[in-house]
């Protein structure tokens, strides 16, 4: 009997999620999730192929061509909220006799729309490695955790599925799959470049972050000796010579940053690669020592969810932080050379105009080399999505206004659109314009590179 097919699709994100407006700024990363399942199914000896339509820039014409010359018996997607609209003419180019998939936090938090409004035959929830498999493998329905379907004109939620408590046991994203010379983030100081996740769920319950709803409460971690190995295998296969952590919560175990620094150093990697983690690692789980390990073994520059200069706004958001941490980790991070830049967000729960002017004013206050200013979505699934429903107004600008670059999406008391993109524009000025940040700033320019990076980040961020 011939093996199942599996074909698996990155949407073309480009002019939906652009950073500042801009699609050239816009990092362009390889779908993990994608290549991890790819690997599995690999693994279970399917044949497996990954259409990477983004890194691509692939026309519709060019996809529906890909899908034809596969052949697939299965297609599956991921997407966040705002890329639902590009899944549908994704779907429309599938051939009737082929099932279609969708995953990820979108999917998983708002089941019974994707399978009613979006032409999708199946959803699976939460992680989805052992998941596909079972599905690949011809396992009825019925006897699968973790998936949602229609049967009968009825939706059918089957029990959720277990997470992989043993990310070890799981092998390494199937690379080769992807045009990997087509990644870039034009921050980024060495090239080749790859991007790593090296643990999945969160035990903190932020009321505005929807990655539990997919991972997890609790933060399950790959060991130091595997993260070591997958940075190898990079560095031997590709050349790497840039990782960027995709973690949120890389640092929260100070003895497997001990152990992975220790590893690092002792085979020599520290002196092939350079890395940073550009998502929000939290400041209360940093130390001098730590940091000075870390510098040590590589890192060059660390982002701090910071989110709010207020710290009644961060009660409410139960960010479980004191701005106090916040403080110390910025002054640590100079102290080791390690570059910071601090993630703020406008429009959380309680939020006026002052409180954001707090933010504006405190990430002037501390020793950061950049900073981003988003504005709040309320994402399916989120406290703040329920409580926007309640007591606020969603606002019918469409699935592909939820991205952090939009003007906003809800009002909530006296958070508005206009509000929080106000403040946004008043920040980025306040921050980028001031004489001390500009003298920083030049004094980093070393290189013609580093002059058009810094010409280039300065365009896009103040349009």
């Amino acid at each position: 009997m011939d093996k199942k097919r599996l074909l698996l699709i990155q949407p073309n994100y480009r002019s939906v999620y652009s950073y500042a407006g801009s699609e050239t700024a816009t990092p362009i990363y390889p779908p993990l999730g994608l290549a991890y399942l790819a690997a599995v199914a690999r693994q279970q000896n399917f044949p497996v192929k990954i259409i990477e339509a983004n890194a691509l820039n692939l026309s519709y014409e060019q996809i529906k061509q890909e899908i034809l010359n596969f052949n697939p018996d299965y297609i599956a997607f991921t997407a966040s909220s705002s890329m639902m609209n590009e899944i549908d003419k994704l779907v429309d180019l599938c051939p009737k006799n082929t099932t279609t998939i969708l995953g990820g936090i979108h999917a998983s938090s708002a089941t019974e729309e994707v399978l009613t409004k979006h032409k999708i035959d199946l959803v699976v929830r939460g992680e989805g490695e052992e998941t596909i498999i079972e599905i690949l493998s011809g396992k009825p329905y019925e006897q699968i955790d973790g998936i949602s379907y229609t049967k009968n004109v009825k939706i059918i939620h089957n029990k959720d599925s277990k997470f992989i408590e043993d990310l070890d046991s799981l092998p390494f994203p199937a690379r080769d799959l992807l045009p990997m010379n087509k990644y870039f983030s034009f921050e980024a100081k060495r090239y080749p470049l790859d991007w790593i996740v090296t643990g999945r769920g969160c035990p903190y319950r932020c009321t505005f972050c929807a990655d539990f709803i997919t991972s997890g409460r609790k933060l399950r971690t790959r060991s130091a000796e595997n993260i070591v190995a997958e940075i190898q295998h990079l560095v031997d296969t590709y050349g790497t010579q840039e990782i960027d952590f995709q973690d949120d919560n890389f640092t929260l175990y100070a003895d497997r940053v001990r152990e992975f620094c220790e590893l690092m150093i002792k085979k020599g990697l520290n002196k092939k690669i350079i890395w940073k983690i550009a998502n929000g690692v939290r400041c209360d789980k940093l130390s001098l020592p730590m940091l000075k390990h870390m510098k040590k073994a590589g890192c060059y520059m660390l982002s701090l969810g910071i989110e709010s200069g207020n710290q009644e706004i961060l009660d409410k958001m139960r960010k479980a932080e004191k701005l106090e941490d916040v403080k110390n980790a910025a002054r640590w991070c100079r102290i080791a050379e390690i570059e910071t830049r601090g993630l703020f967000i406008f429009g959380n729960l309680g939020e006026n105009e002052k409180t954001m002017q707090d933010t504006i004013d405190f990430a002037k206050s501390i020793p950061l080399d950049t900073a981003t200013f988003h504005i709040m979505i309320p994402m399916p699934g989120t406290e703040l999505y329920d409580v926007v429903k309640k007591e606020g107004k969603f606002l019918d600008v469409g699935w592909e206004k939820y991205t952090a670059y939009s003007d906003g999406a809800f009002i909530h008391k006296e958070v508005t659109p206009e509000l929080m993109s106000r403040m946004q524009k008043r920040a980025y000025k306040e921050f980028y314009l001031r004489p001390s940040f500009m003298v920083r700033r030049l004094k980093r320019i070393k290189t013609l590179k580093d002059i058009k990076q810094t010409l280039k980040g300065g365009m896009e961020i103040l349009k």
